[in-house]
């Protein structure tokens, strides 16, 4: 039985990283571990910046180095939300353990199975995540060995100094080892906790689903049949809760990535339009499916609660109102009207996070890709 939060494998994995880095709960001994952990990733991407400027006349070479900075600063940014947000983010926590516990202390074995699968599903999905951008990163490291020129993994620079004379080279090159292990805990916890939060949504919704099917019959009297429905209801108005107060936490992060990933997509297929090298090629295919798969994660899952809330609603509209008396007519109408309203999370509250939304965002990517390569090839 879980007794907090890190117990629960649907953000347990990233709640312990976000708890060890004092990203979330620091104590007065653990404070300064954020600092440890952020500050110095900070100082790479400000040295990444400072690469970039020196970049301006290879374009193949900005380009990709522009996604290396891109992607850095989304991660920074990312942990930054969760730091400067940290109270709202552990009061949505604690709302889902008390909704977890909850939904488990009901004693319904069929809330138990749906539970205890979203727990496989998020925590399969957490290790993937950091497993894969764990070995994606040490590639990165490892890659650049092979070259014929020194470069580091991730371009860096800093003002009148050489970064490819040695000692230099050398320092930077073991300062970025690390990188693998920083970047991963910066990058994929978010995305791994949004899974986790929109898995544990979709589970209460499935789990209202069975809960309306059981809604009827003729051994039930007409007492019984009206204290399941208001006990629906209830359930209900805690998922709309969760849901919308899902939807304020993490509403602008996704606004934001939503422009960033587009820029970047666009950027990489463009840079792959003009770049020859096969190694380059290969590599650049490597980041544009990074970037989907972190797309698709997002969105899949934002529409999986789409999904869930339409089933709901037919779920409602198939309770057999005909046997209720009129009290409960009433209300089963007024509940399935209710359930028309959309249940989502909203890119910047304003497009709701579904898979059309998604196709979308590729669609405007690659029109900007083909603009621009029209423009270059007059």
């Amino acid at each position: 039985m879980a007794t907090t939060i890190d117990d629960i494998g649907l953000v347990g994995i990233n709640v312990r990283i976000w708890r060890y880095m004092a990203v979330l709960y620091p104590t007065p001994g653990t404070s300064w571990r954020k600092f440890a952990f952020v500050l110095p990733v900070c100082a790479m991407n400000l040295m990444q910046f400072f690469y970039l400027l020196r970049m301006w006349s290879d374009l193949p070479a900005f380009l990709l180095n522009l996604f290396f900075f891109a992607a850095i600063f989304n991660s920074l940014m990312r942990t930054w939300l969760v730091i400067i947000k940290r109270r709202e983010f552990e009061k949505f926590l604690e709302e889902l353990f008390r909704l977890y516990r909850w939904i488990l202390d009901s004693g319904d074995e069929y809330s138990r199975t749906i539970l205890l699968e979203a727990e496989r599903e998020a925590h399969r999905l957490a290790v993937f995540n950091l497993t894969a951008s764990f070995l994606d990163i040490v590639g990165a490291l490892v890659f650049t060995l092979f070259k014929d020129e020194r470069s580091h993994p991730f371009g860096v620079a800093l003002p009148l100094l050489d970064m490819t004379r040695t000692p230099v080279y050398e320092i930077f090159y073991l300062l970025q080892i690390p990188t693998p292990l920083l970047l991963s805990v910066l990058y994929m916890p978010f995305v791994s906790v949004f899974a986790g939060f929109a898995l544990f949504g979709r589970a209460m919704l499935r789990i209202l689903v069975h809960k309306l099917s059981l809604i009827g019959g003729q051994q039930q009297d007409a007492g019984a049949r009206y204290q399941r429905l208001t006990a629906c209801i209830r359930f209900y108005i805690e998922v709309l809760g969760y849901v919308r107060n899902l939807n304020n936490l993490v509403n602008l992060i996704v606004a934001i990535e939503a422009i960033v990933f587009g820029s970047i997509i666009c950027s990489l297929l463009f840079c792959l339009n003009i770049i020859t090298s096969p190694t380059q090629i290969v590599s650049i295919v490597m980041y544009i499916l990074t970037m989907l798969y972190v797309l698709y994660t997002y969105y899949n899952r934002a529409n999986d609660l789409v999904i869930e809330n339409a089933l709901v609603a037919d779920a409602v509209y198939n309770v057999p109102w005909y046997e209720g008396n009129m009290r409960f007519r009433k209300t089963l109408l007024i509940f399935l009207m209710q359930t028309q309203c959309p249940l989502e999370i909203r890119v910047g509250n304003v497009y709701p996070m579904t898979l059309a939304m998604f196709q979308s965002l590729l669609n405007a990517s690659y029109s900007y890709f083909t603009m621009l390569r029209g423009v270059t090839n007059k």
